[in-house]
């Protein structure tokens, strides 16, 4: 990482300034872009950078913000093609059985239940799964398993708990719709 921040700045020191002000400027573009993940993607930009300077064929004479500007294109189009890819795989399903929720025999828990499940049938099914495998287990193996469908799915953890808050927020609008008005919102297809 040294040679890295040398060959960003003239010492270290206007190394690790020119870091964070290129680090900033790459999360902001993959932002602009589009990306869910803007900071994985700078921090793998800058690593890919940092791994090829330590090279000793590496040669670049020029502004260091260029290069870099060119590996998180580089960056940018593997993570289209991936998502892209993430769109029309199917999510491996597993043993995809809810737990049973606890019922009191009020009403308004009768009404939720019934809600809820009138509105994960709206969701697409690979989304449903997602869902329901994401919530599926406790402790260690709830933790473990989070961590195998981030990578059957080749995506951070952070990405992962993006999308499934963003399933969770589709289902909780429905929900409440469906309890205030009887009706079911149909959340959008992505």
């Amino acid at each position: 990482m040294q040679d890295f921040l040398l060959w960003l700045g003239e010492d270290q020191a206007s190394g690790e300034r020119k870091y964070e002000e290129i680090r900033k400027k790459l999360i902001l573009l993959f932002r602009y872009r589009g990306c869910h993940v803007p900071e994985e993607l700078a921090d793998e930009t800058i690593d890919r950078t940092a791994r090829a300077v330590q090279k000793p064929d590496f040669q670049y004479r020029g502004e260091p913000a260029a290069y870099l500007r060119g590996v998180a294109r580089n960056v940018y189009r593997e993570w289209l093609r991936k998502e892209r890819r993430l769109r029309t795989e199917p999510i491996p399903e597993g043993n995809l059985e809810p737990a049973a929720p606890a019922n009191f025999g009020n009403g308004k828990d009768e009404l939720l239940q019934s809600c809820l499940e009138r509105c994960l049938t709206t969701l697409p099914s690979r989304k449903k799964t997602l869902l329901l495998r994401y919530y599926q287990s406790d402790k260690r193996e709830k933790i473990d398993g989070r961590g195998l469908i981030a990578k059957e799915l080749g995506i951070g953890l952070s990405a992962l708990r993006l999308q499934v808050f963003r399933l969770r927020n589709a289902l909780r609008q429905c929900v409440e719709k469906c309890r205030t008005k009887g009706e079911i919102l149909l959340p959008k297809q992505a």
